[in-house]
Parts: C-alpha cells; sequence; structure tokens
C-alpha cells in the first residue's frame, strides 16, 4: 500500500520508541490536515486517511487512536496557527478585536468545519482522548486570552463565555454554509461579516458586565 511517489507515505515499519511513535502520529496528523482541504470532516473516513497514508486502518488507529481523536488534534493544531494570524491581525489599530476574529476565522475553512464537526466528535471519544482534548482546549483558551489581552483586556469567566461564544457561533454560521456539501465551501465575505457582527454584539454585552 506504500506510494513511492507520496511523500507523506508512512512506513509500515512499526514505531519502537515514544519519539517514533510521536513522528508517526505527527505525519498522520499532516496526511488528514492535507485530505481536509477538499473534504469535510464528517465525510473523511478512516479508509481515506489510512489510504492517503499508505496504511492500513489497524496501522493508523495504532497511532491514533481514533479517527475522531485525530481529527481534534488537527483542530488544536489549527486552533494554534489561527492564534498566531490573530495577533498579526490585533496589530492593527483600525481593526476592531470582533472584525479581527471574524476576519481570521473566514481565513481559515478547515478549522471553521471542524469547530462545526467537533460536538460530534467528542462524543465518540474515549475517556482518555477526551481527557487530552479537554487539555487542548484549556491551552487554546489560556493562548487566546493572552492574545486578546493587549486589545481587549477579560476576566476569567468572560474569556471562557467568549471562547464558548466563538465555537458556538462559527459552528452555526459555518454549518448553514457548508449545508449540502461534501466539499469544503469557500471562505467568504457574508461568512467574515456575519461572524463579526455576531462577536461584535457578544463583546459589548461583555463590556456592560
Amino acid at each position: 500500500m506504500d506510494s513511492p511517489d507520496s511523500p507523506v507515505a508512512l512506513s509500515f515499519a512499526r514505531a519502537r520508541s515514544p519519539q517514533q511513535r510521536e513522528d508517526r502520529l505527527r505525519r498522520l496528523t499532516e496526511v488528514t490536515r492535507a485530505l481536509l482541504d477538499d473534504t469535510r470532516a464528517g465525510e473523511l473516513t478512516l479508509g481515506d486517511i489510512a489510504a492517503a497514508a499508505g496504511l492500513a486502518k489497524s496501522g493508523v488507529l495504532r497511532y491514533a487512536v481514533s479517527r475522531e481523536a485525530l481529527l481534534l488534534l488537527v483542530m488544536y493544531h489549527e486552533h494554534l496557527g489561527w492564534l498566531d494570524d490573530l495577533q498579526v491581525q490585533l496589530r492593527d489599530e483600525r481593526r476592531s478585536p470582533a472584525k479581527a476574529l471574524a476576519h481570521t476565522l473566514a481565513r481559515r475553512p478547515v478549522l471553521c468545519d471542524l469547530i462545526s464537526a467537533a460536538p460530534v466528535l467528542m462524543n465518540r471519544l474515549t475517556a482518555e482522548a477526551a481527557e487530552t482534548v479537554r487539555t487542548q482546549a484549556r491551552d487554546v483558551e489560556e493562548r487566546l486570552r493572552e492574545t486578546l489581552e493587549p486589545r481587549l483586556s477579560l476576566e476569567r469567566q468572560q474569556l471562557v463565555l467568549l471562547t464558548a461564544a466563538i465555537h458556538a457561533f462559527v459552528g452555526a454560521v459555518w454549518g448553514w454554509a457548508a449545508i449540502d456539501s461534501a466539499n469544503q465551501p469557500e471562505p467568504g465575505t457574508e461568512l467574515e461579516d456575519t461572524l463579526a457582527a455576531l462577536l461584535r454584539t457578544f463583546i459589548a454585552g461583555l463590556k456592560q458586565q
């Protein structure tokens, strides 16, 4: 099943050390992320990932535990990339925090799609995998606080609410934008404008507390 022409195809040789296992998982994450450029998370199967990686399904599960855990790991890395983009956008004082959040999210359709799919994915995790995802979520939340702080100082509970609102708004708006589509829809100004309006209203409400 290995494809000599594919730079991401993995070796069938079983990883023996923690470092080797980490490398296999990293490469599987890269393969999965590449597939998500064209296929929505809800449509991407374990078989698709295995075929692209040049592994049997059991080989994928040996390192990733489950399809859902792998997709949520991709989401974590997408969050980190988004936060880097957000930090750059927030340096422009002419752009409001709500607009910066919406602009950077709308430019990351894979992240939006994974956020939309996350509730279903998380319901299928093992207890151990769920704890890993919760740890990743707390890390993203803390990084978001640090990123927003120069422009938007929030109390801890306000940040929790804003993080939840961002994901709820993205999940809902993206879900409607991508309805009846197996492929990733193109990001557009309508998505960005809707997110910006929702976030602007929510942030204004937080400031009134």
